[in-house]
């Protein structure tokens, strides 16, 4: 893999958005939209003394971890999208560059935004509501990393939906997090969902990761061996993920689809 290939991806991408307002505005908007929608009901919980078996501050430090996996697969996602947007998809073919080395630019940008995004979440969250992003443990680094590699192998799937079905796999982007939302049991216990749900959750990364963290809060301890099953589902999906991401870019190429975008 070429180093400066890889970072001309990254530069590329940074050249578009930051030359757009309205990305900017759009791309700052939705994540401060979810801070302050949790943190007035955690507000409210908190003024009118309810009793629940987490701290009510849950809340806010759950939606900080679950837009890491919301924005790290969008900021990925979109790296494709803006190629298939502005024409540049045969741009991008005709170049030296490989598959691996463009995904490896399209994920370190994604990446950039995902950090600043939950930098910029977590001190307004501590400024407006006095809530530290710390107080979700010792495991936060764990946690945020179990999370954002599981945002890293959804962006691949949209990826691997967009080359093989073209504009018309571009809503994935965005739905493909909402849907799977219920079954991560963020801001409820996976108790709380049907059986058949239940099983699907513990097939989910997030699911153990926010498991952990209401054990953690409410002072219970904590299954560890939940922690290893997220890690071990988490390397089964980025690989199984990067794989068909491989498979359909090399059948986008053999099928002629390329033609779409001329």
């Amino acid at each position: 893999m070429n180093a400066r290939r890889v970072a001309a991806v990254v530069r590329r991408h940074s050249y578009g958005f930051l030359n757009s307002p309205t990305r900017i505005v759009v791309f700052s908007f939705w994540p401060l939209l979810d801070l302050m929608l949790w943190g007035l009901i955690t507000t409210f919980l908190r003024r009118a003394g309810t009793e629940l078996p987490v701290a009510v501050s849950f809340f806010l430090g759950a939606i900080l971890l679950w837009d890491l996996v919301f924005r790290t697969k969008n900021s990925v996602a979109l790296c494709l999208l803006e190629e298939n947007y502005s024409r540049n998809v045969i741009t991008v073919m005709a170049s030296p560059i490989t598959p691996g080395e463009y995904l490896g630019g399209a994920v370190a940008f994604g990446l950039v935004k995902t950090f600043v995004t939950f930098a910029v979440m977590s001190v307004l969250a501590w400024a407006l509501f006095a809530f530290g992003v710390l107080q979700v443990g010792a495991m936060l680094a764990v946690y945020a990393a179990i999370l954002i590699v599981f945002g890293i192998a959804l962006s691949l799937v949209v990826i691997a939906c967009v080359l093989r079905l073209g504009f018309a796999a571009d809503e994935l982007t965005w739905v493909l997090a909402a849907v799977l939302m219920p079954f991560a049991a963020v801001f409820y216990p996976v108790a709380a969902l049907p059986g058949w749900a239940q099983t699907v959750a513990w097939l989910m990364p997030p699911a153990h990761v926010f498991e952990l963290m209401r054990a953690d809060l409410a002072g219970v301890p904590a299954e560890w061996g939940s922690l290893w099953t997220a890690i071990a589902l988490d390397a089964a999906y980025l690989a199984a993920a990067f794989a068909l991401a491989r498979a359909m870019f090399t059948s986008f190429l053999r099928r002629g689809l390329i033609t779409r975008y001329m």
